[in-house]
């Protein structure tokens, strides 16, 4: 398939150049070039007509006036990295995850598409598009499950949903398939929309942590052609037997990557052109240290070859989308994306040119990227949602029962379970939660169908008074703490910013992370946004937190995929059996 398109006198000029008849309009002279396909550096020019490359030799090509010269002696050349798995959505947006990669050398990005999926599909596809005029090229996925609980197939995750996203030029795979219970259970919704990413010639990627062999055996014979939830190398060996590609993956999440890498060394595992390397939409403060630049140090520094670990993010992943004709390699033919580099063990790149032009240099852009319009698009409005309802204290407050109150207990970022526990009750008999400050109230509110429920949670942080935020995996609302003023002035104040993160202590805004765009992203530049979740960790770590990342863990306590309870709106979920443990209630 085409990445980007080529007219016809672009085409003809490319041959010209090629056969040295009429002049470059870009010649790289003197670099160290990496051939990713032959895994050897060499020293050769490179000519380059248009947005494509058009020669890669020895010989010198046919330069006029209008040549730009890059002068790259003593620097290596690689290929444009691409992030295989990409969740542009971490508080950050599309649009500055693009400007943020290009500037760092990340040149194509496979995205996941599930948090536009509240816009009309025409509105989806209008992002979809303009994205597709960003120097960056940027595909997606096609999401089959909402990650949230929900009892029949809806819009857009019904069999028309899936065809329409599988069917739009610019959706490259299905998936990731999260919902392997429903999988199990032969939910046909499910099984229809693997079976029809394959039918129209798309890669199916799935989530399988922990999985079984036998797990992983059915899930290839349903079509799952990837997974990057590897966690040991024997993880990976067993995705590799089953003909899956392995990814490799550092997150903020599952910083997993040097493991991996030294569990590969010591089991003799050889490299294999079936494993890409990706940074699985990290939260904005693992970005202060680069993108897939950073994911491919840590590879090198843990062990991996450079060249190798430059093939899992370039080649590779460029092969397995069916784009290598295009992208992934420097060779005639592909598009001009090319990294310039200090030495082979230094992926950060001096320079960035993609599609043909001088994009970047040291962390800078050096070219109008696309700026959306984001009052174009009809996300959710927070304070439109809650215009009907008045926040009230005693929505944070839990009624003693005589029985046992639900605790959730965080056993990492993401793994919770439920405990039942005796509290103490106060005077005006209301759960206590005074003699453990480990304890907050969590409270899930969904503001369309007026529901609320309440939990005790277990290791969000120590003595919080009140957060408030719209960032989940769903449609509801978090709100966190244990004084219910606190928690009702900062479930105001994310109503007011329309959207996004507030922390209240003693009548005080002590943390405001606005992210107007339907409660889950910002607008604002990726510095900006790195700098601004930058403190929210900083803020909860004081409070306590020991979890690896606490903005995945707002994230995910609404998330039904993952182990072993959720909070929905429903009520408090068994994720394994779908069980109501305990039933919301109406505001």
């Amino acid at each position: 398939m085409r990445v980007r398109s080529i007219d016809e006198a672009a085409h003809r000029k490319l041959l010209r150049v090629a056969r040295r008849e009429e002049p470059a309009d870009m010649w790289i002279r003197g670099a160290k070039v990496l051939h990713v396909y032959t895994k050897e550096w060499r020293e050769v020019h490179i000519a380059v007509s248009g947005e494509r490359i058009a020669y890669v030799g020895e010989k010198e090509p046919v330069t006029c006036e209008g040549t730009t010269i890059v002068e790259a002696d003593g620097k290596c050349a690689v290929p444009g990295y691409i992030e295989p798995h990409a969740h542009p959505f971490q508080w950050y947006n599309p649009f500055t995850m693009a400007d943020f990669a290009l500037a760092r050398g990340t040149t194509t990005l496979i995205s996941d598409s599930l948090m536009l999926m509240t816009l009309p599909f025409a509105q989806v596809a209008d992002i979809m598009e303009k994205l597709a005029e960003h120097p960056v090229k940027q595909f997606f996925w096609a999401r089959l499950d909402p990650q949230m609980r929900r009892t029949m197939a809806s819009p857009p995750f019904d069999r028309e949903g899936i065809d329409r996203m599988l069917e739009h030029p610019r959706v490259i795979q299905g998936g990731e398939l999260t919902d392997w219970q429903g999988v199990l259970a032969e939910d046909e919704t499910l099984l229809y929309g693997i079976k029809r990413a394959l039918d129209v010639g798309k890669r199916m990627e799935g989530h399988h942590p922990g999985a079984s062999v036998q797990t992983l055996n059915a899930a290839a014979a349903l079509g799952i052609t990837a997974c990057h939830e590897s966690i040991t190398a024997e993880d990976v060996l067993e995705r590799l037997r089953v003909g899956m590609y392995a990814t490799l993956r550092h997150s903020s999440i599952r910083p997993d990557l040097p493991t991996l890498v030294q569990g590969l060394l010591e089991a003799g595992i050889p490299w294999s052109s079936r494993m890409m390397l990706t940074s699985d939409g990290s939260t904005p403060p693992m970005y202060r240290h680069g993108l897939m630049d950073y994911t491919i140090r840590l590879a090198i520094e843990a062990g991996m070859p450079p060249v190798e670990a430059y093939a899992m993010a370039s080649l590779n992943p460029a092969v397995y989308y069916g784009i290598d004709s295009e992208v992934g390699g420097i060779a005639p033919g592909r598009l001009a994306d090319i990294l310039l580099l200090t030495q082979p063990g230094e992926p950060t790149p001096e320079a960035v040119i993609a599609n043909g032009q001088l994009s970047g240099k040291d962390g800078k852009l050096l070219v109008p990227t696309v700026q959306p319009v984001w009052t174009d698009y009809d996300f959710p409005s927070v304070s439109r949602e809650m215009k009907e309802m008045q926040v009230k204290t005693e929505w944070f407050r839990m009624k003693d029962k005589g029985v046992p109150v639900p605790v959730i207990c965080m056993l990492n970022a993401v793994i919770t379970k439920m405990e039942q526990a005796s509290l103490p009750v106060d005077t005006q008999g209301y759960v206590s939660l005074e003699n453990d400050p480990e304890l907050a109230l969590l409270c899930l509110i969904n503001p369309v169908q007026k529901r609320l429920t309440r939990a005790v949670v277990r290791g969000y942080g120590r003595d919080l008074k009140g957060l408030a935020s719209t960032y989940t995996a769903s449609s509801d609302w978090l709100v966190i703490g244990r004084c219910a003023q606190s928690m009702a002035q900062a479930l105001q104040r994310v109503m007011e910013m329309d959207g996004g993160v507030a922390m209240y202590e003693k009548g005080k805004a002590v943390l405001e992370c606005p992210l107007p765009l339907g409660g889950k992203f910002s607008p604002a530049p990726m510095e900006e946004v790195i700098d601004m979740a930058e403190r929210f960790t900083g803020l909860i770590r004081e409070k306590g937190h020991e979890h690896l990342d606490p903005l995945y863990s707002l994230l995910f306590f609404t998330a039904t995929h993952l182990p072993y309870v959720r909070i929905t709106a429903e009520g408090i979920v068994e994720v394994k059996s779908g069980k109501i443990l305990v039933p919301s209630e109406f505001l």
